[in-house]
């Protein structure tokens, strides 16, 4: 990662709709923005920041901690689902930065994001990068509910070192050659252990879930999705399902890979998204 890309060098914030929303800048060019999924301490920086490197060298990046993540304010969310929600905020932020159109990059729950702008303001979006995103349903490989998110909701109601350890084995397929340093782990625990207010707005929120099955049809614009085969969070069957649905797009699936795929895939998530972004009609 080169020096200048640091967490804190990229730092900014933006105030939406009353709430002060954190995101990471780097890079020129089109503007690609990126939203985290959900999960204890996670935030924008701690899912991209294998790949930012090379990804700011041919865009604008926006890394942008969704309301009642990583350093954003939190947000008690009723009598809406969460993802109508981000989707309000992203389209604040991106009025606010005087963003005409942009590249969402989203990942599983939080893929639902970028597919809600792409139904509500599709004047706004150029294109959707998703990644390990998909359509709920009975799995044939998979046990429900599937492992990561059990071992995810065992480490909100108990978060430690050794419970986000386990939680990110999970998330990977080899998350044990991983250490600690390389994924962020103490900076996740510390920064949801030193912010209780955000685990307070989340469990005050509601749990509703948009359907957005009978709007996929509205989403025209050009779609890439990646997915990693091994995937104990969100299965693969879970994004083929989702493929289906999508008149333009198109799906990778990755080898030898969980459910982040920014950081067991870097070089090749990088470089799918860089050509899918710069060729895609």
């Amino acid at each position: 990662m080169s020096l200048a890309l640091t967490e804190e060098a990229t730092s900014r914030y933006a105030t939406v709709n009353g709430l002060k929303i954190h995101y990471n800048e780097a890079g020129a060019g089109p503007v690609l923005i990126f939203c985290e999924g959900q999960g204890p301490g996670t935030s924008a920086w701690t899912v991209y920041h294998r790949v930012i490197d090379g990804l700011a060298q041919h865009f604008r990046c926006l890394l942008v901690d969704q309301p009642g993540y990583g350093k954003s304010d939190p947000i008690i969310v009723s009598g809406e689902s969460r993802s109508t929600m981000y989707a309000r905020y992203i389209r604040g932020l991106m009025d606010e930065l005087q963003i005409d159109q942009a590249t969402i990059v989203d990942m599983s729950f939080g893929a639902q994001t970028g597919q809600v702008l792409a139904v509500e303001s599709p004047e706004r979006i150029n294109s959707l990068v998703l990644h390990a995103s998909g359509v709920g349903g009975p799995t044939l490989f998979g046990y429900q509910p599937m492992e990561g998110i059990a071992v995810m909701a065992d480490t909100f109601a108990a978060p430690t070192m050794q419970s986000m350890r386990r939680m990110m084995n999970s998330f990977l397929y080899e998350g044990e050659k991983y250490s600690d340093e390389d994924l962020l782990l103490r900076q996740r625990l510390d920064a949801w252990l030193s912010r209780p207010e955000l685990d307070e707005a989340r469990r005050k929120s509601d749990r509703t879930q948009r359907d957005l099955t009978k709007d996929f049809v509205k989403i025209t614009m050009p779609v890439l999705q990646m997915h990693g085969r091994f995937d104990r969070v969100s299965p693969l069957e879970s994004g083929i399902r989702l493929f289906n649905y999508l008149p333009n797009s198109r799906f990778v699936i990755l080898n030898h890979c969980g459910h982040w795929c920014p950081i067991e895939k870097p070089d090749e998530f990088a470089r799918l998204t860089i050509d899918f972004v710069k060729n895609c009609r």
